[in-house]
């Protein structure tokens, strides 16, 4: 006899659905640049808030989740202050008040935890379409620079692109490491493999020289979580394998490599060199934008460090918060193109100096260290957290040379990150509640709760 089914039992799944539907939003960026991800984000806090009741006193006596709020208020104050009573709105000023909606972010993660298997199966699925879609390639094959995805430009299409060859990675590892279905794993895994072959295609394709460094420590943690975490044999050799596959693509496209990055290449290790033998880095860079062997790409990446490090210079403690485009008017390059600084680290020292660059350090060491403590715990398997870390070695290096923290990838990954953190929070101090004690360990102890399954 069939059960029937009850009326909030419906509206239980329709919120599901719509709930799924917004987490794929926050990560269409990878391949669809939009501004979609931040309606998406106000409106899973917002549905979590209003029906899925999450315990608002989960974060209340957690001092990471009051350094967010509080560093997000104080952006968001300053920012206010700057340009009521200053008159400078800076540029892109109130995205660093974003840390205000982490805590509520995980908090909605939290609520969704049972949706994440069915909601990266359907992330994978639909990046494999949209990749296959847009990839020109016969242009690619041709060795010309192309604009992975739906995005602005090629860096940016790049950026994502990496995000979805790690990400796709360990989503396979993931089954491997948890034991799942023979079926699942297979299939798991062939849309894994596409994504990752089309991706790293599309890598080369941006000829982005940021990323393909970004994606070297990538390569290497991966390589590294296959070998320790999972120590079966039939994925170590298609790790192996799949490390030789990529290693013998790269050396048949050493030439188009070099085309696009060998200049490149000379003039960072010229000044590197230049450097080593007692050259100040101002004149080094004096040196290289005035050289004529400098490409235009790097020319003008070190016209906008030399600006930046000139601005950062008036406050070097605090940074000058809006008003520092007043101060990039006094500055030798100011007739650059932009002000997109090109370093998302000189993006915060110009504005927060080395105090808010300081507290942000903070926010993201303990991000990963707690999601370390949840793998430890058993409450996300290994790859998981293997993937969290390399995810944030990865931008950490592409912000190197672009300013991704300003973009919809780097809002949305920030995002993200936050709420895979607290969710995580959250999980450890159940799990600590569930043991038998309050919790209060996780606030400044030690102590790690005994493994969960979730």
């Amino acid at each position: 006899m069939t059960m029937p089914i009850s009326s909030a039992q419906v509206k239980s799944a329709s919120l599901d659905v719509v709930l799924a539907i917004l987490w794929l939003g926050m990560m269409s960026v990878t391949i669809i640049e939009s501004d979609f991800y931040r309606y998406a984000a106000l409106l899973l806090m917002g549905l979590t808030l209003a029906y899925r009741r999450p315990p608002l006193r989960a974060n209340s006596s957690d001092w990471l989740a009051i350094l967010c709020v509080a560093w997000g208020a104080f952006a968001l104050v300053r920012f206010l202050f700057g340009l009521i009573v200053d008159g400078e709105k800076g540029a892109s000023e109130w995205l660093y008040a974003f840390a205000i909606f982490f805590p509520a972010m995980g908090m909605a993660l939290h609520a969704s935890w049972h949706l994440v298997r069915p909601i990266l199966l359907a992330f994978f699925c639909c990046a494999l379409i949209f990749l296959i879609v847009s990839t020109p390639y016969s242009v690619l094959l041709a060795g010309e620079r192309i604009s992975p995805g739906f995005n602005h430009n090629s860096i940016h299409g790049a950026v994502g692109c990496g995000f979805l060859f790690i990400g796709a990675f360990y989503w396979a590892l993931h089954q491997w490491e948890t034991g799942s279905s023979t079926r699942t794993k297979s299939i798991v895994s062939a849309i894994a493999l596409a994504v990752i072959g089309i991706a790293i295609f599309n890598v080369y394709g941006a000829k982005s020289k940021g990323v393909w460094i970004a994606l070297l420590p990538a390569v290497a943690l991966m390589f590294a979580s296959t070998l320790f975490y999972l120590r079966r044999k039939t994925v170590l050799l298609a790790a192996i394998g799949g490390l030789v596959i990529l290693s013998w693509g790269t050396y048949e496209v050493r030439g188009n490599i070099a085309h696009f990055g060998a200049s490149t290449f000379e003039s960072v290790m010229g000044i590197a060199g230049r450097l080593e033998s007692g050259v100040s880095v101002e004149h080094a860079m004096q040196d290289a934008i005035s050289s004529p062997d400098t490409p235009p790409s790097l020319d003008e990446r070190l016209q906008l460090w030399a600006n930046a490090i000139d601005v950062i210079s008036v406050s070097p403690a605090f940074g000058s918060g809006n008003g520092w485009l007043a101060i990039w008017q006094t500055t030798p390059y100011r007739g650059v193109t932009y002000t997109l600084m090109h370093n998302g680290y000189l993006e915060i020292l110009i504005r927060y100096g080395f105090v808010g660059l300081a507290i942000l350090a903070v926010i993201v060491l303990s991000g990963i260290y707690r999601v370390y403590r949840a793998s430890a715990a058993g409450i996300i398997s290994r790859s998981a957290f293997a993937c969290h870390l390399t995810f944030a070695i990865y931008f950490a290096v592409t912000i190197l040379s672009n300013s991704n923290n300003r973009l919809a990838i780097g809002e949305s990954y920030a995002l993200l990150f936050a709420a895979t953190c607290f969710a995580c929070s959250m999980k450890l101090r159940s799990a600590a509640v569930a043991d038998g004690r309050d919790g209060s360990t996780f606030n400044g102890g030690s102590s790690i709760p005994q493994p969960v399954q979730g």
